[in-house]
């Protein structure tokens, strides 16, 4: 039997769970939880295996921790940083811990108030792979002032004050880039794209359940993300970084792969197809296949010297 994945979608999901003191996330799209002997206990209640729908920067300033994510598990130690990406499985085991914290922040929160392209200047936040560096004194202390900068600024009003934390968190996210850039071994990513892996096996299943015709609601991007629980930017980013093609690319080479084998295996005609994929008229599916082949479906037809019985 299928073992289901708790997933955490939202900040406060997770704080419920975990049962955390303090103040509320600010706003739904951040967080700083300070993890310490007293609260470390309430990590207990964490499912073995659990999801989090937003991303998560923990640093360990004194003692370790076991992190398993995505099937890689690794030690993590005093002074280091570790980055786990939204939707991806983990867990953790907080065995030794005196002193650490965790950073929350959503898709939103990025792409809200943050560099207008922060997936190209910050690379890694696309990794589904454990981004984790041990951090240099000098370069750790930095990292703790700017982490104590972001707890009193979360305490106040301002009306600016989402871009102000926004502003410390890019800045910690620069120096989580240096210090990848300085490691003499470099981050393994994982070639196993799990939400590419995903985002195939939904696009077979929507396209095997056309081709038996139960009409299911036309799929777009957006929508093969939500199924995996994902912004649409932050999953189109994936797909394109591990595959080279967007997901409106695969979506459209699919669909014209179907469409040709029906054009060249039965005798259905066009009309028929275009109903079967759900075009508001056999003219919309003629001009869609001749913008993708340069051939109407009918010229593809007898470009293939194929004669079909009516």
């Amino acid at each position: 039997m299928e073992i289901q994945v708790p997933l955490f979608n939202t900040l406060k999901d997770i704080c419920d769970w975990f049962g955390f003191p303090g103040p509320e996330p600010v706003g739904c799209d951040f967080m700083l939880q300070e993890i310490d002997q007293w609260n470390k206990n309430k990590l207990l209640r964490a499912p073995a295996i659990y999801k989090a729908n937003f991303f998560t920067v923990l640093i360990v300033s004194e003692g370790s921790a076991a992190f398993r994510y995505n099937g890689q598990a690794i030690r993590l130690e005093s002074s280091s940083i570790s980055i786990a990406g939204p939707a991806h499985s983990r867990s953790f085991v907080f065995d030794d811990i005196a002193q650490a914290c965790f950073i929350c922040f959503t898709e939103n929160f990025l792409a809200s108030y943050c560099f207008s392209d922060v997936y190209g200047e910050f690379p890694f936040l696309l990794s589904e792979s454990l981004i984790y560096t041990e951090v240099d004194p000098e370069n750790y202390q930095l990292i703790r002032n700017n982490t104590n900068q972001i707890k009193q600024e979360i305490q106040r009003v301002p009306a600016q004050k989402m871009l102000l934390v926004a502003n410390m968190v890019e800045f910690l996210l620069i120096k989580v880039k240096e210090l990848l850039q300085n490691q003499t071994v470099p981050v393994a990513e994982n070639k196993n794209s799990t939400v590419f892996n995903a985002f195939y096996n939904d696009l077979g299943q929507y396209f095997d359940e056309i081709l038996t015709g139960k009409r299911p609601k036309q799929l777009k991007a957006k929508d093969f993300a939500e199924l995996q629980f994902l912004n649409e930017e932050y999953f189109s980013r994936i797909i394109k970084s591990k595959t080279g093609r967007t997901p409106t690319a695969w979506i459209n080479s699919r669909l014209l792969s179907e469409a040709k084998i029906l054009l060249t295996e039965t005798s259905q005609p066009t009309a028929k197809i275009a109903s079967l994929f759900q075009f508001t008229s056999a003219r919309y599916f003629i001009l869609y296949f001749k913008k993708q082949t340069t051939l109407t479906p009918n010229h593809y037809r007898k470009s293939l010297q194929k004669k079909w019985k009516p």
